[in-house]
């Protein structure tokens, strides 16, 4: 399609035109396309499509076909209730949040119907209901999938396709954009264009602009994604919000490796800084997006979990959090020492050695362990009110520490929306022919990731995608 005269802006037309291709974008498009709009483009900045949604692993639903089936009462109202009260009404659009979830049903029987299959997965115990939708293959197999589709419906997908402009006609409407790829430059004309092009964790300018100085200590676990399209908004006259949220969680032991990343978080375990003082209720590891404010506080951002051989035992024979999850996790004793050999876990017969591998005075560590062991044996945690539950106290060497951190996975926000998912001016006035979808819009999420919605960001990717890309046909002539 690019012109092979690197001095001449080839020009093109086309119905509707969509920066990113991955979760959002896909889905924006296979939607329009079904409803029997043509000449559709996705310009895809990468060498491949589906960006952070290929790693994601399930999507916020309720009044599934799958929920119905296993007669799970997963009610909307309730949840929108419970995510604006999380919310605190700050930051969130209710008419945002209600669209969503309103679809999010209806968007688990539309995969299902191009073959994808869900397990239902419950974030915590506590959970109303279990919400998150976890495709088989994850989410790089709903990536392959929507990908395909969009290709036998016609729509084209350029990889290696950056955008440098947003271009808006005399009167104001969307008229096009101006791309690149392959050090070539081409002007497709359109009536209509979706942005989707995912969140900024690679542009460390915005993550200063929104998150100061919190992010810095964190490790990146997403995609370093730049934040193209927030630019790209409001060089084309969008309202960008002063506000975003940093998805994050924490303690994780690394990226990728688990069972220890479950184990971390047992609330049977207690948690202490570099300092060896505890500083949280660990029971508050349920709640990841929450429990991971408390580590970014502490020195240097890091936790260590602390364990004794009893506990282990319990979850290698019983599974995590005290029996509840799993049937037990066999070989959980041979993954610690395999970590402990690479010196990223510390197994000791004293407090006194566990001290010393974190860089913590021991005796401050032995006066924390020995008033836990108190509040163990009194059945009140006089500290942190932890659930007698989970008072276990740690007599019974070896002793086992895991250092934690705290990780970025994602942010949400910048471009102000509508329900329509039409991109607002500065005077909350729609700019024609202009959609966002995905985690670069605000208005669903607050400063804290709500796990009452858990997988609230993948799944508001392929929504939103949807309804971007339904009511992106009211401008299009296709």
């Amino acid at each position: 399609m690019f012109s092979t005269d690197k001095n001449r802006t080839e020009t093109l037309t086309a119905g509707l035109v969509i920066i990113g291709g991955g979760g959002a974008g896909l889905s924006a498009a296979l939607t329009a396309a079904e409803k029997g709009c043509k000449d559709i483009v996705v310009l895809e900045k990468r060498d491949r499509p589906g960006g952070t949604s290929a790693l994601a692993g399930g999507l916020f639903a309720c009044g599934s076909p799958v929920q119905e089936r296993r007669g799970i009462n997963a009610d909307g109202d309730y949840l929108f209730k419970r995510a604006m009260e999380w919310a605190h009404w700050t930051q969130v659009d209710p008419k945002i949040l209600r669209a969503f979830i309103n679809k999010s049903g209806d968007t688990i029987r539309w995969l299902e119907d191009k073959g994808l299959e869900f397990d239902l997965v419950q974030l915590y115990p506590e959970q109303t209901a279990p919400v998150q939708h976890n495709p088989k293959g994850h989410g790089a197999r709903l990536i392959q999938v929507l990908a395909g589709q969009c290709r036998d419906m016609g729509v084209k997908l350029l990889l290696n396709t950056g955008v440098k402009k947003i271009l808006r006609g005399e009167e104001g409407n969307i008229a096009g954009v101006l791309a690149t790829g392959d050090g070539e430059e081409m002007e497709i004309k359109t009536g209509a264009v979706i942005i989707a092009t995912g969140g900024f964790c690679g542009n460390h300018e915005l993550l200063r602009k929104y998150f100061p100085p919190s992010y810095e200590g964190m490790t990146l676990s997403g995609l370093p994604l730049t934040g193209d399209g927030i630019r790209l908004a409001a060089e084309a006259g969008a309202a960008i919000e002063d506000f975003a949220t940093v998805v994050k969680e924490g303690p994780r032991y690394d990226l990728y490796t688990w069972p220890l990343m479950a184990l971390e978080r047992e609330p049977a375990t207690i948690w202490v800084n570099k300092k060896g003082e505890r500083f949280t209720d660990e029971s508050t590891g349920y709640h990841v997006f929450e429990s991971v404010n408390a580590i970014l506080r502490q020195p240097e951002q890091v936790c260590y979990t602390l364990l004794d051989t009893r506990i282990r035992d319990f979850c290698e024979k019983n599974g995590f959090m005290l029996g509840r999850r799993g049937s037990g996790v066999p070989g959980l004793q041979k993954v610690l020492q395999a970590e402990a050999e690479k010196d990223k876990v510390k197994i000791a017969g004293s407090w006194e050695e566990i001290a010393g591998w974190i860089g913590a005075d021991p005796g401050v560590l032995k006066d924390t362990i020995a008033e836990y062991n108190d509040y163990c044996k009194q059945g009140y945690d006089g500290a942190f009110t932890k659930e007698p539950e989970y008072l276990l106290p740690l007599e019974s060497p070896p002793y086992h520490a895991i250092k934690g951190m705290a990780v970025l996975l994602d942010t949400i926000g910048g471009i102000r929306i509508n329900q329509r998912m039409e991109v607002l001016d500065n005077q909350n006035e729609p700019v024609p022919g202009l959609y966002a979808a995905g985690v670069v819009t605000s208005g669903w999420e607050s400063e804290v990731y709500c796990s009452e919605l858990s997988a609230s960001a993948f799944g508001f990717a392929v929504n939103s995608g949807r309804i971007a890309g339904e009511n992106a046909l009211a401008a299009l002539t296709c």
